[in-house]
């Protein structure tokens, strides 16, 4: 028993080191890619550090100065590519929607600027109001944007500075 204490610390510090340099953290219930060849599957983005641009579901939206936004970081693929990169059957019912997302279980409250940009999809004329990412590129005020996607569990495109959510767009799914 002597000889395992002092193994501890570099056991924990192991157990610590689940997370990609970049700060991402791998998904939950992703399949290991021990002992194969296949890359192992994206992870989530930190967007609580530096600068960053990904998809989130946005599970609440306060219009008004000095607000924060609670997102959980997603990863959000077209299909096949996501049944591909995590191993899922073809004959899953995942597999054959347009696209699909593997949740973070994660709910992150940021700090969002007072001149964030916000952004939404024309839905009566998509070519008018959406960036070539599928995201919303028409601007709107915080009200307009929390009547649309406010509370709930919307995908959008978050861009963060320095940990700031300076940018929200919804993202467009067929």
């Amino acid at each position: 028993m002597k000889r395992l204490i002092p193994l501890l610390p570099a056991l924990l510090l192991l157990a610590a080191c689940g997370s990609t340099p970049d700060g991402a953290v791998a998904p939950t219930g992703a399949p290991s890619a021990a002992g194969s060849a296949a890359p192992p599957p994206p992870a989530f983005t930190d967007v609580t550090r530096g600068d960053t641009d990904s998809i989130v579901r946005l599970l609440r939206f306060t219009p008004g100065k000095n607000q924060a936004v609670v997102v959980e970081p997603v990863i959000f693929m077209t299909n096949p590519d996501f049944c591909e990169t995590f191993r899922i059957p073809a004959d899953d019912k995942r597999c054959g929607y347009a696209w699909s997302t593997a949740d973070s279980e994660a709910k992150i409250t940021l700090p969002r600027a007072d001149d964030a940009v916000l952004a939404l999809v024309d839905q009566s004329d998509l070519s008018a109001c959406m960036d070539d990412k599928g995201a919303g590129s028409c601007e709107v005020s915080d009200t307009d944007f929390a009547n649309r996607v406010g509370d709930g569990t919307h995908l959008v495109r978050l861009t963060t500075k320095d940990g700031v959510a300076t940018r929200l767009a919804e993202l467009y799914l067929p």
